[in-house]
């Protein structure tokens, strides 16, 4: 039998998602919220997973998401990424979702209530049942943690509300100084620059976002900068404590992959909670984190839209990132071959999209 108590630290998405997805399994639940720290509400990009779970775990269908801001998302529309603009189309019949992300805490908070006992209370992880960290991105990155390559820390976001969506795909430009998604939602699109701030000026951020704006026929009514680092834990299960979300890892917005991610930290959780291997989990863990790194990594290896600093680094850095995975992670040479393939997000469609309309395909098998 697995262990049938356990705790929760942190209300935001991926806090939510283990709340709902342990009680569920049964599981008698300590929820712990900090009060002063307000569930962050970001990644209101996803992919095919969530809807999937949320269906799974509380019957939600796409109309029940409509109701709570929710949007379709067919797919990615990339442009500047190659010689022309391409969609990573996730196929006829799939769809995932732009979500309002504070509006889909609240109503699972609503749902699991009567089945959690949710503690208004500070806590740190070193409580006497088995903990689930979801607590958010800690302080201090030290020893535990490994930074990763990707090139970009900064992302300056703005609101722009509108009376309806007017597509329904994430867009992302790549542009002088990194690269902007749109995210449509119901009342309004969500617009962000994510940027290097060691190699880019915030007015000429300003200035090249605001150009998108007025092409896009949107005015912004608020926006926040935001700095980031990308990191994952170099050991995340434990036998009484594993971390989730922000708490666990950190990597930049392209491709939509943080919530995929995080459930698939929940379904090893469930194998450790039922007396799983966490050494195990954890290698799957690190792979996982690393396979989702060449993911974002691919976007950097592409001839620049424009020659800039930023470019230059990225190129730099995304080459060699994959000179050593080239060397040290035979699965990565699957990539190039259209073989039936499962790598971290990506399915084989996937990488035949994104490899073609980057233009990757020499790059990448220059390195074998």
């Amino acid at each position: 039998m697995g262990k049938k108590r356990l705790s929760i630290i942190g209300r935001g998405t991926v806090g939510c998602l283990n709340a709902l997805k342990f009680s569920n399994l049964g599981y008698d639940i300590d929820w712990y919220h900090d009060p002063k720290k307000p569930a962050l509400a970001v990644g209101e990009g996803t992919d095919l997973v969530l809807p999937k779970f949320l269906y799974k775990e509380m019957g939600l269908n796409y109309e029940d998401l409509f109701k709570l801001d929710a949007h379709y998302k067919q797919g990615i529309e990339k442009i500047n990424w190659g010689s022309k603009p391409f969609t990573h189309w996730f196929g006829l019949g799939n769809m995932a979702l732009h979500i309002n992300a504070n509006k889909l805490q609240d109503y699972i908070c609503q749902h699991i209530k009567d089945k959690v006992n949710i503690i208004e209370k500070k806590v740190d992880n070193k409580l006497k049942s088995f903990t689930i960290d979801c607590s958010g991105t800690p302080s201090l990155l030290e020893d535990e943690f490994k930074l990763t390559p990707i090139p970009v820390n900064k992302a300056y976001v703005v609101q722009c509300p509108w009376d309806k969506p007017t597509f329904n795909k994430t867009i992302c430009i790549a542009k002088s100084y990194g690269w902007v998604f749109l995210i449509p939602l119901q009342d309004r699109c969500s617009v962000g620059y994510i940027y290097n701030s060691h190699y880019s000026q915030h007015e000429n951020v300003q200035h090249e976002l605001s150009s998108i704006l007025k092409d896009y026929n949107l005015m912004a009514k608020e926006g926040n900068v935001m700095s980031f680092e990308n990191f994952y834990r170099k050991n995340n299960f434990n036998e009484n404590l594993v971390y989730n979300g922000n708490a666990s890892f950190f990597l930049e917005p392209l491709e939509a992959t943080s919530l995929n991610t995080s459930i698939k930290i929940i379904d090893q959780t469930h194998k450790i909670l039922c007396g799983g291997n966490p050494e195990i989990e954890n290698k799957k863990y690190i792979n996982t984190l690393e396979e989702t790194i060449d993911i974002i990594m691919l976007h950097y290896l592409i001839d620049p839209p424009t020659k800039s600093n930023f470019w230059e680094m990225a190129n730099h850095k995304a080459n060699t990132w994959f000179k050593l995975r080239y060397k040290d992670y035979p699965k990565i040479g699957l990539i190039t071959q259209g073989d039936s393939l499962h790598y971290a997000t990506w399915f084989e469609n996937s990488f035949k999209q994104n490899l073609s309309g980057m233009n990757l395909y020499e790059k990448l098998n220059s390195f074998k």
